[in-house]
């Protein structure tokens, strides 16, 4: 699986840790892949209804 790195601010790490340490996820590289295949699986859906302009998904514009 490839390995993608990038900066998150210290209360996101946090929050991560957390989520680990209370065993709803077994890591934080689970949580992080989950996290993208939701909001993916979103874009894509709002993408086909044609709400979405290329900005985040549930963005007002």
């Amino acid at each position: 699986m490839p390995i993608i790195s990038f900066k998150v601010p210290l209360w996101l790490k946090e929050e991560l840790d957390d989520l680990v340490r209370s065993g709803v996820f077994v890591s934080k590289s689970e949580i992080l892949r989950e996290a993208l295949f939701r909001f993916l699986t979103e874009y894509r859906r709002e993408m086909m209804l044609g709400r979405t302009s290329g900005g985040a998904v549930g963005e007002v514009s």
